[in-house]
């Protein structure tokens, strides 16, 4: 237990003090930077919470006008099922030209996704609108969560990224200026150095 406070420590001391015992302002800087690096990634945290907490309530109210304003009707193919391609991912399913009566008895015609194998004079369920047109099923609270999951990591993603590309070239930059000073300060020990070691 006491091996991995000691691992801890020295870990946390070289995230916060650097490496080696001598420091310059541009290590401090660095430190300054890596601290606020992580508060913004902590602080992202309750930001995408928000973020999704929001998006979940509108995406419920969304969802409640869908329910409220579509329902389903019983439609009779007018030919039979034609397979879809291959390639749309959906191998189990095909389209058809279907028949139903909306609002006030009118009749609407429209080509829709139908179990593939469907005969014509056969019936499906769709999903209508107020007006009778075709759309498609209502929202639910699954639909909800899951924008509102993709919205939070939408924008813990976004904070992250905007952080980390702020913090790596300003420490790249930090790196060169140390390298410079580093070259500045061999050049005028280097001529001396080499004088008192070299016969």
């Amino acid at each position: 237990m006491s091996e991995d406070r000691g691992t801890a420590r020295r870990v946390l001391g070289r995230f916060v003090l650097g490496r080696g015992p001598l420091k310059r302002g541009s290590d401090r800087l660095q430190v300054l930077a890596r601290v606020l690096l992580v508060l913004t990634l902590v602080t992202a945290i309750p930001v995408a919470l928000a973020v999704a907490t929001a998006a979940y309530s509108q995406s419920l109210g969304v969802a409640a006008a869908q329910t409220a304003s579509r329902h389903q009707v019983t439609a009779a193919l007018l030919e039979d099922a034609e397979a879809l391609d291959a390639g749309s991912g959906t191998p189990t399913a095909a389209r058809s030209t279907v028949s139903w009566t909306g609002p006030g008895g009118a009749e609407h015609e429209a080509s829709v996704v139908v179990p593939r194998g469907a005969r014509a004079g056969s019936t499906v369920t769709i999903w209508v609108d107020r007006s009778g047109a075709v759309t498609r099923r209502p929202m639910n609270r699954s639909d909800a969560a899951g924008e509102a999951f993709a919205f939070g990591f939408l924008a813990f993603t976004a904070i992250a990224v905007a952080a980390t590309v702020t913090y790596l070239p300003f420490r790249a930059l930090l790196d060169r200026r140390r390298l410079r000073q580093w070259a500045e300060g061999w050049a005028v020990v280097e001529p001396v150095w080499s004088r008192k070691v070299l016969p």
